[in-house]
């Protein structure tokens, strides 16, 4: 028996959250790139904008990672909203470390901007997954 303050979450739409997060992510961080290949001067060495599959695949794997940590969250914990906001956190500012050392160690055509506009998608990403598979799939008593 579960209590009044638990969250109560339906798996079901756990799924139908993380597609939908993934196609806003998606259309989001094409807008980013859109936006900073217009202003920014981007080099052709830096694949990560260069190329849409890589984008387009990324966030595929950072939205499904997601919604299967908060659907195995959802069934083995009583606050799986909590501690999945907790461990998404931690998650988002882990995934700015291969950013960061694109930049540091000068990767090809890693300037400033390019690195930054990664690390705006990956926040992007995150509020986009976070906010939706902690809505959506609430089942409110």
């Amino acid at each position: 028996m579960s209590t009044p303050w638990a969250d109560r979450i339906a798996i079901s739409r756990v799924w139908v959250a993380g597609g939908a997060a993934f196609l806003l992510s998606l259309i989001a961080n094409a807008l980013v790139r859109i936006l900073v290949k217009a202003v920014f001067p981007i080099s052709h060495l830096f694949v990560a904008l260069q190329e849409w599959q890589g984008i387009i695949f990324f966030t595929f794997i950072g939205v499904l990672g997601a919604t299967v940590v908060f659907a195995v969250l959802a069934r083995l914990t009583k606050h799986a909203i909590k501690v999945f906001r907790g461990l998404a956190l931690i998650l988002l500012l882990l995934s700015f470390i291969p950013n960061i050392l694109m930049l540091t160690t000068n990767g090809p055509g890693a300037t400033a901007p390019a690195v930054a506009s990664l690390m705006v998608m990956h926040v992007i990403t995150a509020g986009i997954t976070v906010w939706l598979l902690t809505t959506w799939p609430r089942v409110r008593m």
